[in-house]
């Protein structure tokens, strides 16, 4: 495997423990500053005391790595808006202020046109003439039929909220995702509270861009087709449907449609195969490899998969070209350092993760394959590297896969084996149409062809996403789960390298303490547990029993409500039953009383723990109170949203506990 450079690994290490110690724990800035202002001193008498020794102390290593820790722990708080005196939500003092704003990323619509924007400055309303520059992101949304794009400059009322969390257990948080892309607050815009800036002209990189993706549109390619070639040569995935999106997945080709180390892997490939002239002229080679390479990175929008992959193969291109052989490993931790350093969320965000699980992998174990066998006949050696390629690549994302998406193609090797080989024609021939395209040349036999190639990649992968039996459904890991399967095959890496007893005994014990987790999980999930939910226009309560969950509904049409496919995996339940909702209950011990739209609540015989008010009751609720003496009420989101602002004063007017799901998410006991 040649040389690994452990100080990198060590140094990443550090500096990622010391990001995941201010998510997980929430340290105050303060207080990093306070211990760097400690251990900095540490560090420096131990530097220069290393270089008047002759035999190095621990102590010099301990403080660098503390010093890591500390600037990785800085660097990751730093991106929270608390702790940044310039981020625009420090600055706004009411909604009657203006965020001066930039349009730099557009998103998949759903009921209305979505966008991230850069926001740029703050005009204050009590002094126009006081504009303050500032920074951070923002996400916007406006009316489906505005023709704003990005690019464009726009002038807004300050009218910021903070995004919505998810208000239901396991549901997708929405917010959190969010957060790790950079973004904390959103703004919901009306035509008419919008003024664009006519005179601001859209940088090169977004006209280029747009450019580009016109000479796609007039090409006249056919709607899933073209999706699909957004996405492989752009990395623009707006457009494709959600059913082809599901069948991809459903069929391990999903990595194909995230512009990622693969596809820059190739273009690699590509530009050293035409620069092969100036084989003599290393550096200019060099220059032109790198260069094209961020070219590439900046047309597909710079996403994290395509930054990691574009740094990684800078560093590859560096080591060709100096002619040094290169460790795969220690190009992926020098890249995952510098990454981090750059912008600490891409720890958290899936596809980072995916990619550098599957280019680690791919370096730990690709050689192991290639000494197990490596075919002299080149047609059987390109299948071979395909097949070891997708096989090391899987295992390393398995147990994210797993845990982010809950099923596992059982058909994966079958679709890279046909995929992989026509990536490269399916990217080589969309650069020349777009190249030609921006030209005014639209060859009509390369666009047949390439049409033809795409639609029958299309179809392939809708066979294989049907193909139900290899298709592994429903899985849930935990967090804890996944940490202990990446420990099963680091220990099982080991013992291909060295066939000790130690290894056996190590790959053994990972396997007996994943089994254990997953048997906790596996217990603490065979609870009894009541959930009042949070759905709009609609009362739900969740009674789960071990690995049975009774729905009882308003509108049992709400069964087919996508959440609880989310919440029956993560809750490993195997049977579901729907009920139509009644008024009286009596769920783990406690009484619930489910006064509806009828307004009936004069039952003094029944003494209700928990009373749900449900579709709005147009009822006396100080009354109702005196006569039931509830130990808590519950307005869930069926409710109008005034009718549940006057509740709540009265709630706290008779000194009664009262709980929104609306705002503080579904009610858990």
């Amino acid at each position: 495997m040649g040389f690994i450079n452990s100080k990198i690994l060590k140094f990443s290490i550090a500096f990622l423990c010391g990001i995941l110690a201010v998510h997980f724990f929430e340290i105050p800035l303060v207080l990093i500053f306070i211990s760097s202002g400690i251990i900095f001193p540490i560090f420096i008498f131990f530097f220069f005391r290393a270089h008047i020794q002759l035999y190095q102390q621990a102590y010099f290593g301990i403080s660098c790595y503390l010093i890591l820790f500390l600037l990785g722990s800085i660097s990751y708080a730093l991106k929270s808006p608390e702790n940044r005196s310039q981020y625009f939500s420090n600055l706004v003092q009411s909604n009657e202020d203006f965020l001066q704003l930039k349009l730099t990323e557009v998103l998949k619509p759903n009921f209305q046109k979505r966008f991230i924007a850069e926001v740029h400055r703050v005009t204050l309303s009590q002094d126009s003439t006081k504009s303050m520059p500032t920074s951070g992101k923002i996400l916007v949304g406006i009316p489906l039929k505005s023709n704003l794009e990005v690019g464009q400059k726009i002038t807004v009322p300050a009218q910021i909220t903070n995004i919505s969390p998810a208000l239901n257990p396991h549901q997708f948080n929405y917010a959190e995702y969010m957060k790790f892309q950079g973004v904390f607050y959103q703004i919901q815009l009306s035509e008419h509270q919008i003024l664009i800036h006519k005179n601001a002209a859209p940088p090169l990189r977004t006209k280029l861009r747009v450019s580009l993706l016109q000479a796609l549109q007039d090409t006249g390619f056919k709607k899933d087709e073209l999706a699909v070639i957004k996405a492989l040569i752009l990395g623009e995935r707006n457009d494709i449907s959600d059913e082809l999106y599901q069948s991809y997945a459903a069929a391990g080709a999903i990595h194909i449609l995230a512009v990622s180390g693969l596809h820059v892997g190739i273009i690699l490939l590509l530009i050293n195969f035409l620069l092969k002239p100036l084989q003599q002229s290393k550096w200019l080679k060099l220059t032109i490899t790198v260069i094209g390479i961020w070219s590439f990175a900046v047309l597909t929008g710079f996403s994290a998969s395509v930054v990691r992959a574009s740094l990684m193969f800078s560093f590859v291109a560096f080591g060709l070209q100096i002619n040094r052989k290169i460790n795969l490993l220690n190009t992926v931790f020098s890249a995952f350092f510098i990454l981090i350093i750059i912008n600490p969320l891409y720890i958290f965000q899936v596809g980072f993760q995916l990619s550098f699980a599957a280019v680690f992998s791919i370096a730990l174990f690709l050689p192991r394959f290639h000494k197990l066998w490596y075919p002299k006949q080149r047609i059987v050696r390109f299948f071979y590297q395909i097949i070891t390629v997708s096989l090391c690549a899987q295992i390393g994302v398995l147990p994210l896969s797993l845990f982010y998406f809950h099923q596992f193609p059982g058909l994966f090797l079958l679709t890279n084996i046909v995929i992989l080989p026509v990536l490269g024609v399916l990217l080589v021939s969309g650069i020349s149409i777009l190249i030609l395209g921006i030209l005014g040349i639209h060859p009509e036999i390369l666009i047949d062809f390439y049409s033809l190639l795409v639609e029958k990649l299309n179809e392939f992968i809708k066979w294989v996403a049907s193909q139900e039996n290899f298709i592994i459904n429903d899985i849930h890991l935990s967090a804890f789960s996944v940490l202990f399967l990446f420990g099963v095959i680091i220990s099982l890496f080991f013992l291909l390298q060295q066939k000790q007893k130690k290894h056996v005994f190590l790959v053994l014990t990972a396997i007996i303490v994943f089994q254990i987790s997953l048997l906790t999980d596996q217990y603490q999930h065979a609870s009894h547990e009541i959930f009042i939910l949070n759905k709009s226009r609609n009362s739900i309560i969740a009674e789960k029993k071990g690995r049975r969950l009774n729905l009882y509904s308003n509108h049992l049409k709400d069964s087919s409500w996508s959440y609880i496919d989310d919440f029956k995996i993560a809750e490993k339940i195997s049977n579901i039953r729907f009920k139509e909702l009644d008024n009286f209950y009596e769920l783990k011990h406690k009484r619930i009383l489910v006064i509806d739209s009828a307004g009936l609540f004069n039952f003094p015989e029944f003494k209700p723990d928990i009373v749900l008010l449900s579709n709005s009751p147009k009822i006396n609720l100080e009354r109702a109170i005196k006569i039931l003496k509830p130990g808590i009420i519950i307005a869930d989101a069926s409710n109008y949203p005034n009718f549940i602002k006057l509740w709540k004063q009265t709630c706290i007017h008779k000194k009664v506990p009262f709980y929104q799901t609306g705002k503080k998410g579904a009610f858990n006991y």
